[in-house]
C-alpha cells in the first residue's frame, strides 16, 4: 500500500483549489487527488463569485492572470423589478446595479473549464490527481495513518495517508461513511432549477440610449443578474464563450407544489423552459436561444454536525453545508474551510498538538457560525425579493455587512487568527439576534405594502446604485483593520436603514435622514424593537427631545428651556419655557428646528 500525506476526495473546484494552495503552502507534503469522474465534462451550477473567493483566488492561489485570461470579469451583483403581470420590458425594470466596475474585483467562472485547468495546474505543482478514482471506503485512524480505498480502471487500490479531506459535493462520500450527520435545512425551503442557454444576445443587446446611459454604458451582460419575484428569483450568469448558465431559485413554500401559485416553481426541463417564458424580459432575452442542457436540486440548504475533526479530516464546500446561490457564497464557503484546513494541517506538521487542537475547535465553531449567519440573511426573505423599495434597503445593509464584516477581516488574514475567531464568536449571539430580527421586520413592511397594494409601486423605472453602502469602504480595506471604523459602520447601516424602515412602516414623513434619528439607532438600540409600533416610536421621539433639551440648555442657559417635544407625523418641533413670542423663544426654536432637520448622510439616501 502506497503512503502520501494527504488524500483530497473530488477534483472540483473545492479539491482542486484545495490542492493547489498545500501545494504552493507545503510543498513538502504528498497531495492526492481522487476523483471519481474519468473526464470532468460536466456543467456545474456555482459560475458566480463574490469577493472573498475572488481575493483567495488571486492572492493566495496566484490565479490572477489566469482568471482574466481564460475566465470572465464580472460586474457585481445587478437586480431588476417587474410589474405584478410579469410583462415590463428590461429598460422598464427598476435595478439595483453599479455605473461601473465595483473596486474589489470578482469573476464568472466555467465550472468545468476551471476544474480541467486546476487538473493540469495541480500535476504540474507536483500533487498527484487521479481521475476515474471512485472512493469506496475511508478507515480513518487517529492515531495513526487513514486508509483510503477506491476504484480505478475496474481494479481496487488502497492509499495510506495522515490527512483525509473530503471535496466530494453532495456525494458527503466522508461524512456518510463516519456517520456524521447531515441534516436537511427546515428553516428555509429552496429548491433550484437551471440550464445553460447559447445564442442568448444578453443584456448589452438592448440599445435604448437612455437605459444603456444609466450605467454610463458598462456592461451589464458581466454582471451576475437576478431577475426579482415575490418567492423567487431567475439568474443570468454569462460563460465564456457562447453561453449563458439561467436557472430559478424558489421558495417552495411559496411556488413549490401545493402552494396554490398560479404559477409553480419548475423541477423539469420542460417545466424550466415554459417558466422562464412566462416572464416578458426574461422570454425577450432567450428569444432565439437554445437550451443545451438541464439539472435541478429538490432542496438546496443542509449543513453538518462537524467539518473539522482532531482525528485529522476535514470536509470542504458542499461535502459540508450549502445555504442558498443568492449573493453566490458557495465559493466563499470554500475560501474560508481550505485557509481553516491549510493551517490546521500546517499545525499538525509542526508538532503543535495544544495549538492544532485549538484550531480545530475554533476553526469549526466559526464554520457552524458562518453558515448559520449566511442562512438568516435568506430566512423568511423570499417574499420580500419582489419588492424594488424593499429590497433596496435589504441589499444596501447586506453589501455594507458583508464588505464590512466579511470581506475585510478575510483581506486582512484576520480569519485563520485563533484570537480574532474568539472575539468574533462572542458576538454571535448578537449578530444572528440583529440577522433575525432585521428579517422580521423586512418580512413584516413586505406584508404591509402587499395588503396596501403598494408591494410593486417602485418596480418601474428606477434605479440604485448597488455601491452606495460601501463607496465610504473603497479606501480603507486591506492588511490593517480599523475597530473603530467597522463599529462606526455597523451603527451606520443600521440605524440608516432601520430608520427608513421606522418611515415606510408608520407612514411617517422626513424621519430616514434625521441625523438624530440615525444616531439613535445604533446597533444595540435597533434590537429593541422587537416590533415597529406608534408606541415605540414615540418613545424614540421622547429621548431625542430629551437629548436636544439638555442640549439647547447648555446652549440658552439663561433662556430657561424646560422641554423640547418632537410630534409625530410631521409635526414639527415645540419648545416650552420661553415665553412664546419673544426673542429667545424664537432663537431656541429656531436652533432645535435645525438641530432636528440636521441630514444624518443616511446610506438610505446617499447617491454615486
Amino acid at each position: 500500500m502506497r503512503t502520501v500525506d494527504i488524500v483530497i476526495i473530488g477534483s472540483g473546484i473545492a479539491g482542486g483549489l484545495l490542492a493547489r494552495q498545500l501545494r504552493l503552502t507545503c510543498p513538502d507534503l504528498g497531495v492526492l487527488v481522487l476523483e471519481a469522474a474519468s473526464a470532468i465534462v460536466d456543467h456545474k451550477v456555482g459560475e458566480s463569485t463574490v469577493e472573498v473567493a475572488a481575493h483567495y483566488m488571486v492572492r493566495r492561489l496566484n490565479l490572477g492572470t489566469y482568471l482574466y485570461q481564460h475566465q470572465l470579469p464580472k460586474n457585481g451583483l445587478r437586480f431588476f423589478f417587474d410589474a405584478e403581470g410579469k410583462d415590463l420590458p428590461l429598460p422598464r425594470m427598476s435595478e439595483i446595479g453599479s455605473d461601473h466596475m465595483p473596486f474589489h474585483p470578482s469573476f464568472q467562472l466555467e465550472r468545468a473549464r476551471l476544474e480541467r485547468d486546476l487538473v493540469a495546474m495541480n500535476r504540474a505543482a507536483g500533487a498527484e490527481v487521479e481521475l476515474g478514482a471512485k472512493v469506496i471506503d475511508v478507515a480513518i485512524d487517529g492515531r495513526g495513518r487513514h486508509r483510503v480505498v477506491y476504484e480505478q480502471g475496474g481494479e481496487r487500490r488502497e492509499v495510506a495517508c495522515r490527512w483525509v479531506c473530503d471535496a466530494s459535493g453532495r456525494r458527503h462520500v466522508l461524512l456518510r461513511k463516519l456517520g456524521v450527520k447531515v441534516h436537511k435545512e427546515a428553516r428555509l425551503n429552496t429548491a433550484a432549477a437551471w440550464g445553460r442557454y447559447r445564442g442568448v444576445a444578453g443584456l448589452d443587446a438592448v440599445t435604448e440610449p437612455a437605459w444603456r446611459s444609466r450605467v454610463r454604458h458598462t456592461s451589464r451582460h458581466l454582471s451576475t443578474n437576478h431577475f426579482m419575484y415575490d418567492g423567487y428569483w431567475i439568474w443570468f450568469i454569462p460563460l465564456a464563450g457562447d453561453l449563458m448558465s439561467v436557472g430559478v431559485v424558489f421558495d417552495k413554500d411559496r411556488i413549490g407544489e401545493g402552494s396554490g401559485a398560479a404559477l409553480r416553481g419548475p423541477r423539469t426541463r420542460a417545466e424550466l423552459e415554459r417558466f422562464l417564458r412566462a416572464h416578458r424580459a426574461v422570454r425577450d432575452l432567450l428569444e432565439g436561444a437554445e437550451l443545451e442542457d438541464f439539472q435541478g436540486y429538490a432542496h438546496l440548504p443542509y449543513h453538518a454536525d462537524r467539518y473539522f475533526s482532531t482525528d485529522r479530516y476535514a470536509v470542504t464546500g458542499e461535502a459540508g453545508a450549502f445555504v442558498d446561490p443568492f449573493y453566490s457564497p458557495g465559493s466563499d464557503f470554500i475560501a474560508t474551510s481550505n485557509e481553516f484546513i491549510t493551517q490546521m494541517i500546517l499545525a499538525d506538521v509542526r508538532g503543535d498538538r495544544a495549538g492544532f487542537e485549538e484550531r480545530v475547535a475554533a476553526y469549526d465553531a466559526y464554520y457552524r457560525f458562518k453558515y448559520d449567519s449566511t442562512l438568516r440573511l435568506y430566512e423568511h426573505m423570499y417574499p420580500v425579493f419582489g419588492c424594488f423599495e424593499l429590497y433596496r434597503l435589504k441589499y444596501l445593509l447586506d453589501f455594507n455587512n458583508y464588505y464590512n464584516l466579511v470581506l475585510w477581516p478575510f483581506m486582512a488574514d484576520r480569519v485563520t487568527d485563533v484570537g480574532w475567531i474568539r472575539e468574533e464568536l462572542r458576538l454571535a449571539d448578537l449578530v444572528l439576534r440583529a440577522l433575525s430580527t432585521m428579517g422580521d421586520h423586512f418580512a413584516a413592511l413586505a406584508r404591509d405594502l402587499r395588503a396596501r397594494g403598494e408591494y410593486f409601486a417602485q418596480n418601474e423605472g428606477r434605479f440604485a446604485n448597488g455601491l452606495n453602502g460601501v463607496a465610504q469602504l473603497e479606501a480603507r480595506l486591506g492588511p490593517a483593520i480599523d475597530e473603530g471604523f467597522r463599529r462606526e459602520q455597523v451603527d451606520r447601516a443600521y440605524g440608516s436603514v432601520f430608520a427608513a424602515l421606522l418611515e415606510r412602516r408608520l407612514g411617517e414623513p422626513a424621519l430616514s435622514d434625521r441625523a438624530r434619528v440615525v444616531s439613535e439607532l445604533r446597533l444595540p438600540q435597533v434590537l429593541t424593537f422587537r416590533d415597529i409600533t406608534p408606541e415605540r416610536l414615540a418613545r424614540l421621539l421622547s429621548r431625542i427631545g430629551e437629548r436636544m433639551t439638555r442640549e439647547l440648555r447648555g446652549e440658552f442657559p439663561d433662556a430657561g428651556v424646560e422641554r423640547v417635544e418632537i410630534r409625530p407625523g410631521g409635526g414639527g418641533v415645540s419648545v416650552t419655557g420661553p415665553t412664546e413670542g419673544t426673542k429667545a423663544h424664537g432663537e431656541v426654536l429656531s436652533r432645535a428646528q435645525a438641530l432636528w432637520d440636521a441630514s444624518a448622510g443616511s446610506l438610505a439616501h446617499v447617491a454615486l
